[in-house]
């Protein structure tokens, strides 16, 4: 059975991804930038198989190579992580996106 990570793993999203392939059989890994928040991330642990097939690894969008582990070795990734960036900016226009934001390759 293949084994997936699903990236941004408490987002809507994500989470139901998480829950669709557990409740299919598959392994499972999704990544968080905090896996000790249980208050953030203690409901995926409750999913129908998370306790045989389910794991969650620690990393962040803004950090380089902090996804490696998580992704290494799996047969397919679901990215669905986003960055929570909240800047405050008068003027828009003339200060576009920052790079790191644009540097994904879809």
């Amino acid at each position: 059975m293949p084994e997936y990570c699903v990236t941004g793993g408490t987002g809507f999203i994500a989470a139901y991804l998480v829950k669709a392939l557990l409740e299919k059989g598959h392994t499972v890994r999704t990544t968080v930038r905090d896996p000790k928040d249980v208050g953030k991330v203690g409901f995926l642990k409750e999913f129908d198989g998370a306790k045989e097939r389910f794991k969650i690894f620690k990393a962040d969008l803004m950090v380089e190579g902090s996804f490696d582990e998580a992704i290494h070795g799996v047969d397919g990734v679901f990215h669905t992580a986003s960055p929570v960036l909240v800047p405050y900016d008068d003027n828009i226009q003339a200060n576009p996106t920052p790079p790191h934001l644009t540097s994904f390759i879809f």
